[in-house]
């Protein structure tokens, strides 16, 4: 849950960014020592600022609200951001010869930027943890405790910019546990003495009694009250309350790509940008790698294999061969220094090149440019034996790069908190999906690519 307040100052930091971007660089201009007059280059140039500005946010997450948001997170985000800023800076001046800025000029005024920056920010930040703090904030307790009322206890904790003052559990057994306010005995006493507005109940750790008590007592006391449903193994299904008469009944759906309009608009975006680079680069990079094996290799350009693909089928993914032919190449996934990689392999792993033949998949329907990334079907029969909700991966097409991928979690599988990590950005992935989210994960997969540094371990797609 978000708050209005977090929405609203993510909208003031905002504004207050481009603000601090326009003054600085048009002030840049005004006291720049090289006299010149404002032309149509200089007003593209602004505007060329601005786009690059609103770009980098949205790779490096600045408008994903939802987020928990913290200093930390303010300032590595922003440091990226001014890094990418400053080149792409230069990077106009290689293709207009415009006279604008001295070298001297341009040393103090990005420093000077990036500081008003940090301290806009961080400003706006702590303004507004005061302000929730002196503002009137719901006092909620939670009654019952189960592992998913811990995890909204957590949740509150650690997220600031709620309108919400968790106080702790209220245990419906012997008040062993930390934050405990006391047994479900004292209930009425304890909301009194809390002054509590609301009561989250987790109905699961209530018993039928109670849940009677609870009721009553309700009808005559006005708080507010939000179940908290187990939903066990359908915990990361979007869910939908619809009524039959007076009786509430939860549905269960895969997120919005469940639904045909979205589902046509995700295809086509797949046809036309796979095509383009079926036709721009794949075709004739295809010939001359065969040209190179020939020559050289003699090993063949393509390597096939069977993975899991939507509602659990199998189809056969394309890629560039990147490995000796080998007993174990369904089996065993690609490591750091693999002897099993060829030389010309190891530049198609490093560069991402040998995922290209997949945009033929993309093209005949068996994949999607994002989402999440298909695994050998040795390593499905293994990983959803042991990750809870894995399944779930396969309620959409698979993807050539995906959520997983741009915040980290690619590359070899050692253990198993690595898988669980992927697992969970996919469902995410598949629960929130939007047409703008895809077109955040392609532009930073194409950064990771670029600049492979930036948190990537191996490469901006998946190396399985």
């Amino acid at each position: 849950m978000q708050s209005g307040n977090s929405r609203y100052s993510a909208i003031i930091a905002h504004a207050g960014d481009y603000f601090l971007l326009n003054l600085f660089f048009v002030a840049g201009f005004a006291v720049t020592s090289v006299p010149t007059a404002l032309t149509a280059n200089h007003i593209l140039f602004f505007f060329y600022l601005n786009i690059v500005w609103f770009i980098l946010s949205a790779i490096f997450g600045l408008y994903r609200t939802g987020r928990t948001i913290n200093s930390a997170n303010i300032l590595s985000a922003y440091t990226k951001i001014i890094v990418f800023f400053f080149f792409l800076f230069l990077l106009f001046f290689q293709v207009y010869s415009l006279t604008y800025y001295t070298r001297d000029s341009v040393k103090m005024l990005f420093p000077v930027f990036f500081a008003a920056l940090l301290v806009w920010e961080l400003g706006i930040y702590y303004t507004f943890i005061y302000y929730q703090k002196k503002q009137y904030l719901s006092r909620v307790i939670i009654l019952g405790r189960t592992e998913t009322a811990e995890n909204i206890y957590q949740y509150f904790q650690k997220n600031a910019l709620t309108n919400y003052q968790c106080l702790g559990f209220i245990d419906t057994k012997q008040p062993n546990g930390a934050y405990s306010l006391g047994h479900f005995s004292d209930f009425k006493a304890i909301v009194s003495q809390y002054s509590v507005d609301e009561i989250f109940v987790a109905m699961d750790d209530i018993q039928a009694a109670e849940k009677i008590l609870l009721a009553e007592w309700l009808n005559n006391n006005p708080v507010k009250v939000r179940l908290i449903p187990d939903l066990g193994n359908f915990s990361f299904h979007s869910i939908e309350m619809h009524y039959f008469g007076n009786i509430p009944v939860v549905a269960l759906h895969p997120g919005p790509l469940s639904y045909r309009y979205n589902q046509l608009l995700k295809r086509s975006f797949d046809l036309a940008f796979s095509a383009v680079i079926i036709l721009v680069v794949l075709s004739w990079m295809t010939v001359l790698l065969l040209l190179l094996d020939w020559f050289f290799e003699r090993k063949g350009v393509f390597y096939r294999q069977q993975r899991t693909s939507l509602n659990g089928k199998t189809f056969t993914i394309m890629k560039f061969r990147s490995m000796v032919a080998n007993a174990e190449a369904d089996t065993r996934q690609a490591g750091y220094q693999d002897e099993r990689i060829t030389p010309m392999g190891s530049f198609l792993r490093r560069s991402s090149l040998d995922e290209l033949p997949q945009f033929l998949n993309v093209f005949l329907g068996q994949m999607s440019v994002v989402g999440p990334r298909p695994h050998m079907l040795k390593h499905t029969e293994e990983y959803q034996q042991v990750v809870r909700s894995y399944s779930l991966r396969h309620l959409i097409k698979p993807g050539i790069t995906g959520l997983a991928q741009v915040n980290g979690f690619r590359g070899e599988v050692k253990q198993i908190s690595d898988i669980r990590g992927r697992v969970a950005m996919d469902i995410e992935y598949i629960r929130n999906w939007t047409f703008s989210l895809d077109f955040y994960i392609i532009l930073r997969t194409c950064l990771l690519i670029v600049y492979p540094g930036m948190g990537a371990r191996t490469s901006a797609v998946d190396r399985e």
